[in-house]
C-alpha cells in the first residue's frame, strides 16, 4: 500500500510538472515585443516603397492593430511583418526596419514582434492614460477632425487600445522595449518630457513591467524643419525618463512630395530603423534578466547544455532536483564571461535564457 501511495505522488508530482512546463511554454521567452507608437512618422509617410521592403521574414510579425484585407492582416491576430505595419494606408514606418534589422542581428532563435498604434499629427496628449480619449472626442467637429476619425479605428482610445494588445501580445512573448517617435505637433514643448514620462509610466504599470528592463527608444524629428528647437527638447527626455535612450536624426532625408518637409523618405525611415535597432542591441544585454522560478520546467533527473548568444555549446551539467540545478547553473556561471546564455534540456527540449554577470 506504502509503495502505492508512493506512486500515485510520483505520478501526480509529475503531471504537475507536465502542466506547469505546458502553461509556461505558451509564453515564447525568445519571442522579442516591442510596443510602436507616436505620430505620423511612425506610422509612415512614404507609400513609395520597394518590392524589398515588402518581402516576409518567418522571425518577423506585427499584431493587427486593425484588419486589413489587402494584407491578409486580421484584427487582433499576428500576420507576418509586412509594410505598411500600421493602419492599412499608411506607408513604410521606423519600426519596418527595426524589426528586420533585430531579426538579422540576433540568434535565429529569437523572433520579433511589433505592437503598432499611431495617430497622424497628434500631439503626446493624445496617448494620456486618462484624457486621451477625451482628446480626440473634442475633434470630431474640428478642422482636425482626422484624428478624431484615425482614433476610432483605435476604438476611439490610442492608448487603451496599445495596452489592450501589448497584453494580447503578452500571451505569447515577452515586451523588450518600446519605441517612440513624435514631436512635430509639441514643437517648442518643454513639457513634453514629463508628457512622454506620464504615458510611458502609465504603460510599464498597466502592462506589469519594469522600467529598468523595458527601455524607451524616442527618434529625433527631421532636423531641417525643426520647430522651436523640438530636438533639443527630445534630445532631454533621458534627464526625465533614465531609462530612455534619444535616436538621431541626423542626415535622413525628407520625403520629395511632402509639402511640411517633417516627413522622411523611405530611404530615411530605413537608416532611421536600423539606428533603433543598433541602440536596442546595445542595451538588450542590460534589459534581459531571468526570473528563476521559470526554471521549475527543468527540476527533473536531465542533462542540460549551456550555449551562448551565437549558438554555440559552452558547457554541460546533470541535475537531480532544484538544488542540484541551483548548483550546476552556478557552477556553469563561474566559469563564463559575462553574456547572455541559452540553458536547453537535453531530455525534453525546453530551453530559458541565463544572464551571467549583467
Amino acid at each position: 500500500m506504502r509503495s502505492q501511495m508512493l506512486n500515485v505522488r510520483r505520478f501526480t508530482a509529475l503531471f504537475g510538472l507536465a502542466f506547469v512546463s505546458q502553461a509556461l511554454s505558451q509564453v515564447d521567452p525568445d519571442f522579442h515585443i516591442y510596443l510602436a507608437f507616436g505620430q505620423s512618422n511612425m506610422e509612415g509617410y512614404a507609400k513609395d516603397f520597394g518590392a524589398n521592403d515588402k518581402v516576409s521574414l518567418p522571425r518577423f510579425k506585427v499584431l493587427g492593430a486593425t484588419t486589413c484585407s489587402d494584407l491578409q492582416r486580421a484584427k487582433d491576430q499576428w500576420s507576418p511583418g509586412i509594410a505598411p505595419l500600421f493602419r492599412c494606408n499608411t506607408g513604410l514606418s521606423p519600426a519596418d526596419y527595426f524589426a528586420r534589422t533585430l531579426v538579422d542581428s540576433l540568434p535565429s532563435t529569437i523572433k520579433i514582434g511589433i505592437v503598432p498604434v499611431a495617430i497622424a499629427g497628434t500631439p503626446i496628449e493624445g496617448f494620456n492614460p486618462t484624457r486621451g480619449k477625451a482628446f480626440y472626442d473634442a475633434k470630431k467637429n474640428a478642422q482636425d477632425s482626422w484624428m478624431y476619425q484615425i482614433a476610432q479605428e483605435y476604438g476611439g482610445d490610442p492608448y487603451a487600445r496599445l495596452v489592450a494588445l501589448g497584453k494580447l501580445a503578452q500571451k505569447t512573448g515577452v515586451i523588450k522595449g518600446i519605441i517612440l517617435h513624435q514631436g512635430e505637433s509639441n514643437g517648442g514643448d518643454k513639457n513634453w518630457p514629463p508628457k512622454v514620462d506620464t504615458v510611458y509610466s502609465g504603460l510599464i504599470k498597466d502592462l506589469g513591467l519594469t522600467k529598468s528592463q523595458v527601455p524607451l527608444l524616442a527618434g529625433e524629428i527631421v532636423t531641417t524643419t525643426n520647430p522651436n528647437d523640438m530636438n533639443s527638447i527630445i534630445r532631454a527626455l533621458p534627464k526625465t525618463v533614465s531609462t530612455s535612450y534619444v535616436i538621431s536624426s541626423s542626415g535622413l532625408a525628407t520625403h520629395a512630395n511632402d509639402g511640411t518637409k517633417q516627413h522622411f523618405s523611405a530611404a530615411s525611415y530605413r537608416e532611421f530603423g536600423k539606428r533603433y535597432a543598433q541602440q536596442m542591441l546595445k542595451l538588450l544585454p542590460k534589459s534581459v534578466s531571468i526570473n528563476p522560478s521559470k526554471f521549475v520546467a527543468f527540476m527533473v533527473d536531465a542533462n542540460f547544455v549551456v550555449y551562448n548568444f551565437d549558438g554555440t555549446r559552452v558547457g554541460t551539467f546533470h541535475a537531480t532536483d532544484a538544488a542540484s540545478l541551483e548548483n550546476g547553473l552556478s557552477g556553469i556561471r563561474s566559469t563564463l564571461p559575462r553574456g547572455i546564455y541559452w540553458v536547453k534540456n537535453a531530455t525534453t527540449g525546453a530551453t530559458q535564457r541565463l544572464v551571467n554577470g549583467i
